[in-house]
């Protein structure tokens, strides 16, 4: 048998118990949702270069 914790901000972490069979499983979650979760940081980040981009460019107009 194998424990998964999950664990929230500000919350308390919970154990869940896995059976064998579906350890395998879970591993190929985890690991799917570490790689989303890596593109979504990286698109947000470029969002705010973008951002910063887009402010600079309309401060500058002003400045003319």
């Amino acid at each position: 048998m194998a424990v998964l914790a999950v664990g929230y901000p500000g919350a308390r972490i919970r154990q869940i118990c896995l059976r064998k069979d579906q350890v395998a499983h879970v591993k190929r979650c985890l690991a799917n949702y570490q790689k989303l979760k890596a593109a979504i940081e990286e698109i947000c980040e470029m969002n705010q270069q973008l951002l910063r981009a887009d402010t600079g460019e309309k401060e500058g107009k002003r400045a003319k």
